[in-house]
């Protein structure tokens, strides 16, 4: 390990990709924001080429049946004799110790980038979970060409909002034509049969706004008259055409059956010669939308208001706003924002186990105490967090179960076997498996971690794990396998009491950690 810690530039996190613009389904649907179509950044696998922030030298591989192979294999060995590799870990990143928050903050920016991108260690404190609150104040002031994770996810969810708006509203648009036609009955009594109609001009009447041929139809919906074509000839009212004059015009449709004849199927049968029914129309004045809703006025009740004091407004058309209006709303604020150096303020949060790890398995980490402002050995560290996972914390009497040693027992037995082990609160669990890392693919698996009394000392002291329901079994298994992950129970047998003046690496070598993988019984799919 190196003496003094070092800096190493962070290799940038550009991640501008290209998409096909969306094609809107409807006049409802978002529109995508237009992305840039600049050079794009480094592939994922180049960024995150290192699963932990140490390089290694491994030799090549030898090959029975390829002689040639070991005459590598001797070079390699050789030039490495000749000239070894620097010690690693090459780089010693700096952290100090939050005792309010319970977690190291690494203040560096090229740390942070270095420890996400070489092992996903840590969260922003201002991000969900990659520290990337820079870029995305950058894009919001309009001084970032690209685009982050979290306005694309937002975007996206929007798009699906409104996809499922609109697939509804035809759904339900669907459901009404139907009914219609099914409330309609055929008329077998002798006066309905007389009202029906006797001659060509009767099944097809003259309105006043032209005539109607025999290969037009009238569409009840729209109390338009169709061409053959299909195109409606303009607004009209019981066979009245209406005037425009340049306004715009909302119409909305009336329902030509009450709720009870659709479900009671009225006594009096209809007949196709019965006239039809009105619909109301309803007219809105572009000065009024002008003039109502300004920058100035104040915000509407109904929308709520975000930290910063600004009008959410999720959709333009639902205030009467014209798409012009809200782009120049925007552009005005990204105006109004002072031209200054943004300055990062986000900080990275590593937790307990993260940061133990760091320390004391890698030897990438030094924790810095906040009042002296020394480093902090891996003994004293161990000791620390041992106390800082009581709550309240506490400094004697330290058992061998407490939360600290077990979970970083799971948390140390699973990245040594390649996993990326990130925190899993969001899911109800203890930790998330990942095979590459978040940015790759989702968690495969979710770890639950429980204590195990196996050893004779603790059954003769009567000691019982803590009993759990199969209720509580059941919701952790079904809400992860909503979320199509396997639910991984992690058993952590307890040494008995041991002293305290051992080190953290012959504590450790006491806890064993034995995993049971559950899955849900389906009658229909696991029947054999």
């Amino acid at each position: 390990m190196a003496d003094t810690p070092s800096t190493v530039p962070a290799t940038s996190n550009l991640r501008d990709t290209d998409s096909a613009s969306v094609k809107p389904a409807s006049s409802t649907e978002v529109k995508s924001r237009p992305r840039p179509t600049g050079p794009r950044g480094l592939p994922f696998h180049q960024i995150y080429t290192l699963p932990a922030p140490i390089r290694t030298f491994p030799l090549p591989n030898f090959y029975p049946n390829n002689p040639l192979s070991l005459f590598h294999v001797v070079y390699a060995w050789v030039s490495q004799l000749v000239a070894p590799p620097p010690i690693e870990p090459a780089v010693i990143h700096e952290g100090i110790w939050s005792p309010e928050t319970r977690s190291v903050q690494i203040k560096d920016s090229k740390s942070i980038r270095a420890l996400w991108e070489q092992g996903f260690f840590g969260k922003g404190n201002y991000s969900r979970s990659e520290p990337n609150w820079l870029k995305r104040e950058q894009s919001r002031r309009g001084k970032h060409n690209g685009h982050v994770a979290e306005d694309l996810t937002a975007q996206r969810r929007e798009e699906r909002k409104m996809m499922k708006w609109d697939r509804a509203r035809k759904e339900l648009e669907a459901i009404q034509r139907t009914r219609l036609l099914e409330a309609w009955v055929a008329p077998v009594g002798p006066m309905e049969l007389l009202a029906l109609p006797n001659s060509q001009r009767d099944l097809y009447p003259v309105y006043s706004n032209g005539p109607v041929n025999a290969h037009s139809t009238i569409d009840p919906l729209t109390n338009g008259v169709a061409s053959a074509d299909g195109a409606i000839d303009g607004p009209t009212l019981n066979g009245i055409s209406l005037p425009v004059d340049g306004i715009e015009t909302e119409t909305i449709e009336k329902d030509v059956v009450s709720a009870s004849e659709m479900n009671d199927h009225s006594s009096r049968p209809h007949t196709p010669t019965e006239g039809i029914k009105a619909r109301k129309s309803v007219r809105f004045s572009p000065k009024v939308e002008s003039t109502t809703y300004k920058l100035s006025d104040p915000p509407s009740p109904l929308n709520g208001l975000q930290a910063n004091g600004s009008v959410t407004l999720s959709q333009p058309t639902e205030l009467g706003l014209s798409e012009p209006l809200i782009e120049h709303s925007t552009s005005i604020e990204k105006d109004s924002e002072p031209n200054t150096e943004i300055v990062d303020k986000e900080h990275l949060q590593l937790c307990l186990e993260e940061a133990f790890y760091l320390v004391f398995a890698l030897g990438a980490l030094t924790v810095l105490d906040p009042v002296t402002g020394k480093p902090l050995g891996a003994s004293d560290l161990f000791t620390l967090f041992r106390q800082a996972s009581y709550m309240p914390p506490r400094r004697i009497d330290l058992q061998p179960d407490d939360p600290f040693l077990v979970h970083y027992a799971v948390y140390h037995h699973f990245r040594s076997l390649g996993w990326v082990t990130r925190p899993g609160i969001k899911f109800g669990v203890d930790w998330m498996l990942y095979n590459r890392g978040p940015v790759f693919s989702h968690a495969e698996f979710a770890v639950i971690v429980l204590p195990a009394y196996t050893n004779p000392w603790w059954k003769a002291e009567g000691r019982q794990p803590p009993r759990r329901s199969w209720h509580w079994l059941h919701t952790a298994n079904r809400v992860q396998s909503t979320a199509l992950k396997t639910l991984v129970l992690a058993y952590v047998d307890i040494p008995p009491p041991f002293d305290d003046g051992l080190g953290a690496a012959d504590i450790l070598k006491r806890y064993k950690v034995r995993e049971f993988i559950v899955k849900r019984w389906l009658s229909n799919r696991n029947r054999d």
